[in-house]
């Protein structure tokens, strides 16, 4: 008797964030003593340049009518790999997902004290059409290098940022393995909420993060998926990875930080061995470059922001950027 075909579907966790997120409060240092550490950029020219690299995404709204040559030359890392699937999708003819944030006006910035290479700094948006504040998070290599788009995550439901310092006075530099009044280094923020997200409330970690809307969309359509996959035979596999130099942080105004890390995921989904194959939803199918499949291997890239507060206390998660960014089927 010939068996049904399966449909094996594009793990996506689709987050309704609505306009209750709230912009960060800035305020003045106390006066010290000592010399400040310069600003990466000064408070103008941070406009000017995000004004500069968010001017192609602006222009590239419209996913199938991207020049990615063009929009490379401002854009990087997971901003520009979420915006090529996208632009992959749409050029099938297939709806892409969201690739980042709809509105790139900045309202406020968040300027590191730093000296040397590499830099970056972060600007805070105005809401766009989806209600959703986001941040733009800027890169630069080296002296001669510009900076570039690198994420634009969006801020979750009911999230606020942390009071960070007034553009012009800047925010220390926390280290990545720096704990210092801190629970747990910047390091340690993006290697155990990698964990929390693989393993749910059976990760030890899970106790020193507070719950969010993305883990629990995460953790729901893994679940759901490993079940009914199992359920029929097959099998279901996922792992975390953070992304090379993609940990970076700041200090907030009361002594926690303000932490961003990035992150590769793969999950794999396959269905029974000797079973026939599934067909792949259309944005899958667009990336795959296939429409039916057997076992199919998701890549997704995510961009995290965390508030780490000061002392002890659990870190919660503030914003987020994620979306595929490959698929491989057979």
């Amino acid at each position: 008797m010939r068996r049904p075909a399966r449909t094996l579907v594009l793990a996506c966790a689709v987050l309704a964030l609505p306009a209750c997120a709230q912009l960060p409060a800035v305020t003045a240092p106390a006066a010290t003593g000592r010399a400040p550490v310069p600003l990466v950029v000064q408070p103008a020219q941070a406009a000017r340049i995000a004004e500069a690299a968010t001017a192609p995404l602006e222009v590239a709204g419209d996913p199938a009518a991207t020049d990615l040559d063009a929009l490379a030359q401002r854009v990087t890392g997971p901003e520009l790999d979420l915006r090529r699937a996208a632009a992959t999708i749409a050029a099938a003819g297939a709806t892409p997902p969201a690739a980042g944030a709809d509105t790139l006006e900045a309202i406020s910035s968040v300027l590191p004290r730093q000296e040397g290479w590499p830099r970056w700094f972060l600007t805070v948006t105005e809401p766009g059409a989806d209600s959703k504040p986001s941040l733009v998070v800027l890169r630069s290599p080296a002296p001669r290098e510009p900076y570039r788009v690198w994420a634009t995550p969006s801020l979750l439901p009911g999230a606020s940022l942390p009071t960070t310092g007034a553009p012009a006075d800047g925010a220390a530099v926390v280290p990545a393995d720096e704990d210092t009044n801190l629970p747990m280094s910047p390091a340690a923020v993006a290697e155990r909420y990698a964990d929390v997200l693989l393993n749910g409330d059976g990760s030890e970690f899970a106790g020193q993060f507070a719950t969010d809307a993305y883990r629990r969309g995460v953790l729901t359509s893994a679940e759901e998926q490993a079940r009914a996959l199992e359920g029929a035979g097959g099998t279901f596999s996922q792992e975390r990875v953070l992304l090379d130099d993609s940990v970076l942080a700041v200090r907030t105004r009361d002594g926690g930080a303000l932490v961003v890390a990035g992150y590769r995921s793969s999950v794999t989904a396959a269905g029974p061995a000797g079973g026939l194959p599934g067909q792949l939803q259309a944005a899958a199918a667009a990336l795959a470059g296939r429409e039916d499949a057997t076992s199919v291997t998701t890549v997704v890239e995510e961009v995290v922001v965390f508030a780490v507060p000061p002392g002890q206390g659990q870190t919660s998660v503030v914003a987020v950027q994620s979306g595929p960014v490959s698929i491989e089927a057979s």
